[in-house]
């Protein structure tokens, strides 16, 4: 296929080329020329123009064209959006947005000082994007390894006090880790009993809802904990834990909160003995 944007590329037009190279067009052509001829080339050309104003794939809000071709092309891999704030940052004034952005943003000013032309500029930049891919890659499956969630029916009762009750025995061990709570069929609010008695031990979530699990939450976990729901999980997605046995909350909060902290100090005491906990 051929690919049409603007020329002197710098952050965006030469990681959207990158991303299209390695994920979406395995013989792509590129063609770089002066902003205003772009639209003409690509009627000319048959080529698909990106990262110029009023196509699909350019910026739309704060997002700028990198995550725009991850939408359209439907490519969900964490690594890549971890990527793409990176990009996100490097390539408009949001240079805070990552700790990497400015380093981007300063390492493609350079190449395309250096650089004879744009294709000269794809070929040097995209051994870095090539990098920074690999880094992204291991910090989401460092992250993922220090994440848990926790789902059950309505995302309401037994999966929020697992949630929060595992940040704070995770926490009392001194555990790097993260949970979150779903639901297969989400209620439109956390149960009334579960609100008032975390607030009676400091943990406020008035302000939180439960939401509908979906396959970006799986992919983000390295251990999924579901209560009596029927939820798939890949072969190769996080670690299944059933805990099918607890008692429903409107059975009696006190016997299902037991229930519940018997078993994450046991998951907490899994994940401590993990290498790298």
């Amino acid at each position: 296929m051929k690919w049409v944007t603007r020329e002197k590329a710098r952050v965006d037009r030469i990681a959207c080329p990158w991303l299209i190279s390695r994920f979406i067009d395995r013989e792509p052509t590129f063609l770089f020329v002066p902003a205003g001829e772009v639209m003409a080339v690509a009627a000319r050309e048959g080529a698909t123009p990106f990262d110029v104003p009023d196509v699909a794939l350019g910026h739309h809000g704060d997002r700028c064209s990198f995550d725009a071709f991850l939408d359209a092309y439907g490519l969900t891999d964490p690594a890549l959006a971890a990527l793409a704030e990176i990009v996100r940052g490097a390539d408009t004034d949001a240079r805070q947005l990552t700790p990497e952005s400015s380093g981007l943003h300063a390492l493609a000013s350079g190449f395309r000082e250096i650089a004879r032309d744009d294709h000269d500029n794809m070929a040097l930049q995209f051994p870095a994007y090539d990098a920074l891919y690999a880094y992204c890659r291991a910090r989401v499956a460092a992250e993922r390894a220090r994440r848990v969630l926790f789902v059950c029916l309505h995302g309401a009762a037994k999966s929020v006090l697992a949630a929060k009750g595992f940040e704070r025995v995770a926490a009392e061990r001194g555990l790097a880790v993260t949970a979150a709570f779903r639901g297969t069929e989400p209620d439109p609010a956390i149960a009334p009993r579960v609100v008032a008695a975390l607030l009676a031990e400091g943990i406020d979530v008035r302000s939180e809802r439960p939401r509908l699990v979906t396959a970006a939450d799986l992919a983000a976990a390295g251990h999924v904990v579901t209560f009596g729901c029927d939820l798939p999980v890949p072969a190769d997605g996080p670690r299944r834990h059933r805990w099918d046995e607890v008692p429903a909350v409107s059975d009696g909060y006190e016997a299902a909160r037991a229930a519940i902290d018997a078993r994450l100090r046991a998951l907490v005491d899994e994940l401590a003995a993990a290498p790298g906990a």
